[in-house]
């Protein structure tokens, strides 16, 4: 009776460490990433084909949930990818992998400055499947929130609060809050409209009046928002 009451502890002992191990691997955080790219403008055509080239490489990439190649509205040759990975460690066995290299290397003397990747994590809101983002007309924003390092107890509770205020917008269709690793004072707002009149109406509503004038004092630099449009929707 003993050896079978130690053999059934040692079996239970087994399946919770067998549990515990995958409950900490499902709380891995996606991994979240925000780069900016600069061509020259006399490269912009080649820029955008190797950047379209990265995400068919990304696309059929083991981890990868999410990633866009996006055009800046008023800047032709400015850049962003965006992209969702399901934990830290897949987004760095694509960039270290050997064709990934390879296809960085092409881009290297088609840029006017270097490639400016910010990593983080989800901090709150939304930001629904890739699917839902397939017109041409859509605006994608990312703003660059770069808060004071004293100030981030006050900034935080109003970055919140505006996420969960522009989800109830009309035409919002993701909203989120990202932070930047590891530099915890800077934040990305990440953002798509189902038009242009949507991403305007969101601009004049009362609560993102409210909110940039509250977040205003509380910032390290100017807020920099960027409109962009998805490449080969």
């Amino acid at each position: 009776m003993f050896v079978k009451r130690l053999v059934f502890v040692f079996l239970l002992l087994a399946a919770l460490s067998s549990f515990a191990g995958r409950a900490m691997a499902q709380s891995e955080p996606q991994q979240f990433v925000v780069v900016y790219v600069e061509f020259k403008p006399a490269d912009t055509r080649a820029g955008r084909e190797v950047l379209e080239e990265l995400a068919s490489l990304a696309e059929d990439s083991s981890g990868v949930i999410r990633f866009d190649v996006l055009q800046q509205t008023d800047r032709a040759n400015f850049f962003a990818l965006f992209e969702i990975w399901t934990n830290a460690q897949t987004f760095a066995d694509f960039q270290n992998s050997s064709t990934t290299q390879a296809i960085l290397t092409q881009l290297t003397p088609l840029l006017e400055a270097p490639l400016d990747q910010r990593p983080g994590n989800l901090l709150t809101g939304a930001v629904n499947p890739r699917s839902q983002h397939a017109q041409a007309r859509q605006i994608f924003v990312i703003t660059h929130v770069d808060v004071d390092p004293q100030n981030v107890p006050q900034a935080r509770p109003l970055l919140d609060t505006f996420v969960d205020d522009s989800l109830n917008d009309p035409g919002a269709q993701t909203f989120a809050l990202l932070s930047q690793a590891p530099t915890l004072n800077h934040f990305q707002l990440v953002e798509t409209f189902a038009n242009l009149k949507a991403f305007e109406d969101h601009l004049s509503a009362q609560h993102t009046v409210d909110f940039r004038t509250n977040i205003d004092p509380l910032l390290g630099a100017p807020y920099d928002e960027r409109l962009y449009q998805f490449v080969n929707p």
